[in-house]
């Protein structure tokens, strides 16, 4: 009887064993197709609705980022965005390349970009508020932080701007 328990015993385990990794192997291989489809359908497609949300009104940015942006409605999923590369980013000045020009933001000159992605001044920007883009932060220390329009220290400006939301791809 003893022999008979025995065997019972290590069939019921082998076919536990085999069962378990069975299931798991299978469980696996649909979420890395899953994975595997997500990649495919986010890298270089811009179609994607589900892959950026745009809610942030400031993005601190260093050299490389790529850093995508829109004028749409905060937290709305679109696929209506541009994008920017920052190509230096140090204390109170950042240089971006963006449709395909470089342009530079900087406490020490324009730290404003306008809508057609001129550089602008404070003068500038005070005159057509809502035609800025977005604009370096400044501060007494210098900053690398870019931020909307809505979020300038000049109430002149912030009061009239367009919020522009950002999202580092």
């Amino acid at each position: 009887m003893k022999k008979n328990f025995f065997k019972w015993a290590v069939m019921l385990t082998a076919l536990a064993t085999a069962l378990t990794f069975s299931s798991c192997g299978d469980d696996d291989e649909d979420d890395n197709n899953q994975n595997q489809q997500n990649t495919e359908n986010n890298e270089g497609n811009d179609s994607s609705d589900d892959f950026f949300q745009f809610t942030e009104n400031s993005i601190s940015v260093k050299t490389g980022d790529v850093i995508l942006y829109t004028k749409e409605a905060k937290g709305s999923l679109t696929n209506i965005y541009e994008e920017f590369t920052v190509v230096s980013a140090t204390d109170g000045k950042v240089v971006i390349k963006i449709n395909g020009a470089q342009k530079t933001l900087s406490d020490a000159g324009a730290s404003y970009l306008s809508e057609d992605f001129q550089e602008w001044k404070t003068a500038d920007a005070k005159a057509n508020p809502s035609k800025v883009l977005f604009c370096l932060k400044g501060n007494q220390t210098g900053s690398t932080v870019i931020i909307d329009g809505t979020l300038a220290s000049n109430s002149e400006i912030s009061s009239g701007a367009t919020p522009t939301y950002f999202k580092k791809k």
